[in-house]
Parts: C-alpha cells; sequence; structure tokens
C-alpha cells in the first residue's frame, strides 16, 4: 500500500490510480504498463459490488466517488476510470473529487476523439445495458464530430448495442470458447451488421474492458474490413499525453505496481492474469477495508 510514510515525495514519482467495477480493467492497466514501463500503477477492482453495468448510476456514481476520495488519499497523481459504466455514470463526480491537481481519464472520451480525429464515418458500439443506455459514445462522439466538421457531423449517427452476455463469459475464462463466436454473430446480427447488413460499419467499439480479452474471436466475425477499435491502448496513449502535458511522466524510475480488489476469491486470482497478461500479486485491500 502506498501508505503516508512510503508515498513519493515527488508528484511525479506518485502512482497512477486505476479502477474498475471488477478486473475487466486490468486490461487497461496492462496497455498503461506497456505504454509507460516506468510508472507505477495502483489498481483497485470493486469485485464486492461487480458488475456495475447492472447497477443504477447514482450507485455506480456512490461506488465511483469513494473509490476516487481513497485513490487521492493514496497520493495518486492521476486516476483513470477502467469502466465503461463508471465511465458513463460518474466521470462528472470523479473529477469534482479529484479536484483541479489530479486529472482524470474514462475509457470513453479518448476513443471518441480518436474516431472523430480519423473521420470514421460509421461506427457501431457494444457494451453492457448500462453503457449502451446512457448513450455516451453516441453522444459524446456527435458532440466531437459537429466541432470537426459542423453540420456533416450528423449524416453519420453512431449505432450503440447491448451485448449483456458477453462480460460474464469472458470472466469465467470463456474468452476463446467455442461458444464465444456463435453468441458473438448473433448480436452484431442482431443489431443489423452481420448477415444482410454485413458492411453497415466502418469500425466496432468494443465498449466494455472485458472484450478486448475476445479481440479474436471478434475479428473473425467481423472480418477484415471492420476496424476493431483498440480501447486500451487508445486510452493509455491519452493517460500518457496528460501526464507529459503537466510534467508528470516518470521514464526512469522502477515502477511498483499494486492490484487490490474489495472482495477476494481463487476465481479472481486466476482471471486477473488473463487480464493482465502475467501473474500479478491479486490482494483484498481499497477504500470499504478503511472503515
Amino acid at each position: 500500500m502506498f501508505s503516508p510514510s512510503s508515498r513519493p515525495s515527488l508528484a511525479s514519482d506518485a502512482p497512477i490510480g486505476i479502477f474498475d467495477s471488477g478486473i475487466g480493467g486490468l486490461t487497461v492497466a496492462h496497455a498503461m504498463a506497456q505504454a509507460m514501463p516506468g510508472e507505477s500503477l495502483l489498481y483497485f477492482g470493486d469485485t464486492a459490488h461487480m458488475p456495475y453495468g447492472d447497477r443504477s448510476p447514482e450507485l455506480v456514481r456512490t461506488y465511483s466517488v469513494r473509490i476516487a476520495q481513497y485513490l487521492r488519499e493514496e497520493g495518486c497523481k492521476a486516476i483513470v476510470i477502467a469502466c465503461n459504466s463508471a465511465s458513463a455514470a460518474a466521470t462528472d463526480a470523479v473529477r469534482e473529487v479529484a479536484g483541479e491537481d489530479i486529472p482524470v481519464m474514462d475509457v470513453v472520451q479518448p476513443v471518441v476523439e480518436y474516431l472523430a480525429e480519423r473521420g470514421v464515418a460509421r461506427v457501431g458500439v457494444i457494451g453492457t445495458r448500462a453503457t449502451v443506455g446512457s448513450g455516451i459514445y453516441g453522444r459524446s462522439l456527435a458532440e466531437a464530430r459537429a466541432r470537426r466538421e459542423g453540420d456533416a457531423a450528423s449524416l453519420h449517427p453512431t449505432v450503440e448495442w447491448p451485448t449483456p452476455l458477453l462480460a460474464p463469459l469472458i470472466e469465467e475464462g470463456w474468452h476463446d470458447h467455442a461458444l464465444m463466436e456463435p453468441v458473438i454473430a448473433s448480436y452484431l446480427t442482431a443489431a443489423g451488421w452481420l448477415g444482410d447488413g454485413m458492411g453497415a460499419i466502418d469500425a466496432l467499439v468494443l465498449g466494455c474492458t472485458h472484450y478486448p480479452l475476445a479481440d479474436e474471436v471478434f475479428r473473425r466475425v467481423v472480418g477484415p474490413h471492420v476496424e476493431l477499435v483498440d480501447g486500451p491502448g487508445i486510452v493509455a496513449k491519452a493517460v500518457s499525453k496528460a501526464l507529459d502535458s503537466r510534467g508528470l511522466r516518470r521514464s526512469d524510475s522502477l515502477p511498483r505496481h499494486q492490484f487490490l480488489v474489495s472482495d477476494l476469491t481463487e476465481n479472481f486470482k486466476r482471471s486477473a492474469e488473463r487480464f493482465f497478461g502475467e501473474e500479478i500479486p491479486l490482494q483484498p485491500g481499497g477504500p470499504w477495508f478503511k472503515g
């Protein structure tokens, strides 16, 4: 733990705080560790309250604010909301808690800016019911396009489609199971992007941090003509840029990572290795342990 006595004295040496409703956000943490190998990470997965995708926006905000307070108290120099549902419901609330001195990044806006900058016309988004129900991708992409394209932005509406079965299957380690391909194909067909709708979208946004683990299956289903958007990689680059702009990047230090969850089980330990891509010392901890 980054206790008061062990916290780095310089802001640039402090850890980057990352949180998710569970362990899916470890895909983002892994991308950040690869993009910024000199940075220390403090990851918190709220496994006791997962999944946020089935919670009300008000409850997600309550959980997210408490976690943000904890990460700030732990001396984190930046906070990354590595959860699409929390990004949709709680980004403004987290920013208020973090204050002006701590940059807050979600997993939606960097992807939106990437799509708008590249001028991708027909975008499909899949995610939890909470993320899709919020309409955050379509709304944010329309705003980003309007800033760049003016009235022409309305010619390309974003289609968002809920895929609630995918995260539980991936959580169970079925990301490469034979069942995944027909389930994904069924969802994308229902959305109008496969079958008679083949070629209806130019890019597919995986609007849940679990989904990148099944990217090979997604690529087989959508084919080579649809861009599968690399959300974790895009977010990692955005975080790096934000730290650079504030003079907070570290590139020459030995990183010290911590991975905490609010409820620890053997299944979470096994799953965490899949999400992060290597063995990690997952341990119980976080705001619910502080009384």
